[in-house]
């Protein structure tokens, strides 16, 4: 009988598994696949995961055409594909209506919430628009971005003869999703220990990641030269909810994506922490 069958392969795969043990080895940049030897993992310490969600997929899904739906999945992934690229991701990984990315390295965090904002302010200025235009629907398209840190263990799982996935296990890509659905549509969440992380980062970069250029949206400001306690501050703390399960007391979220005049210069600062040229 079937179930007879089945139970005897899982008791064997099991049996073989607890015969091979674990063996865990400690990597300092994020593989861009994990390994496929039996039993091994790999742990990288101070992760950085980037999860982005597309906010209200359900509704999406079951108010438009299967084609129109499609499209909106494609365009959202695609782009966010490209941009977790030219920040220089690890690993990349799209999960239905999300997808996330994980840095490691020198500068990884400045990297990842650079990425962070970049994916809220595309999604708003350039992914939004397109969808409507090409789909001829007035559906907006809106993400949630969750940022968090830590160590993560991976390796590659899945049956012989059948395609391997990698399976990463830890705190950072869940706490990430997590926020992500913390963060309300086009806003980026990241968890105290990632925000403690900027304010105490080198001057320029402080400046550039946590505070406004001084704009107030009419494009006239001094830019970095502003962004100080003299401007707005561009982050809202708010106590991290219970029924999560977040491992850390407050969330802070940040509703603005990059300034049409000052982005650039403070995605610079934020991925070099040095004034850009000129």
């Amino acid at each position: 009988m079937i179930l007879d069958e089945i139970t005897t392969s899982v008791v064997a795969q099991l049996d073989d598994q607890a015969k091979l043990g674990v063996q865990v080895e400690n990597q300092n940049e994020v593989p861009e696949t994990g390994p496929a030897n039996r039993g091994l993992w790999l742990r990288i310490p101070n992760v950085t995961a980037v999860f982005a969600d597309l906010k209200g997929s359900t509704a999406l899904s079951s108010t438009v055409s299967p084609e129109v739906a499609a499209v909106a999945y494609t365009y959202f992934n695609r782009a966010l594909s490209v941009i977790l690229e030219r920040f220089s991701a690890g690993y990349v990984e799209i999960q239905g209506d999300g997808i996330f990315g994980l840095f490691s390295g020198k500068g990884s965090m400045f990297h990842a919430a650079a990425c962070a904002i970049t994916m809220r302010s595309q999604v708003e200025e350039i992914v939004a628009p397109r969808f409507k235009r090409d789909a001829s629907v007035q559906w907006d398209l809106k993400v949630g971005v969750g940022v968090d840190r830590g160590t993560l263990i991976v390796r590659q799982l899945g049956l012989r003869g059948t395609k391997l996935n990698e399976v990463w296990a830890g705190k950072p890509v869940n706490m990430a999703a997590k926020l992500s659905s913390v963060a309300a549509p086009n806003q980026v969440a990241v968890s105290e220990r990632m925000f403690a992380g900027y304010e105490v980062a080198a001057k320029m970069r402080q400046r550039a990641l946590i505070w406004s250029c001084g704009c107030n949206g009419n494009n006239r400001g001094a830019g970095l030269s502003a962004a100080s306690g003299q401007t707005s501050k561009l982050w809202t703390e708010q106590a991290a909810p219970k029924s999560l399960g977040l491992d850390f007391g407050s969330v802070h979220t940040r509703k603005s994506g990059w300034c049409q005049r000052h982005g650039a210069e403070f995605c610079e600062a934020i991925l070099t922490g040095r004034r850009p040229a000129g």
